[in-house]
């Protein structure tokens, strides 16, 4: 493959990989957004969103498992 590929893919693969992560957090803030902060199940919803994206950011970084190989 050659470098102009690998770069589109790694490129691709960074996005793909923030939204995963943000998506939450997103979706949160669109629900306070329609329905406005009024009690504390909005701040319950802010803390839910927080959390899952931690929990993917995690995620993402043991996606790994420790199978480091460069190949060219």
């Amino acid at each position: 493959m050659n470098r102009g590929k690998k770069v589109m893919l790694s490129i691709l693969g960074g996005v793909d990989v923030t939204f995963y992560m943000i998506t939450p957090i997103i979706i949160a803030v669109l629900w306070v957004n329609v329905i406005g902060l009024s009690d504390f199940l909005d701040y319950f919803f802010y803390a839910i969103g927080l959390i899952s994206s931690i929990f993917r950011a995690i995620k993402v970084g043991w996606l790994d498992n420790g199978r480091t190989t460069t190949r060219n």
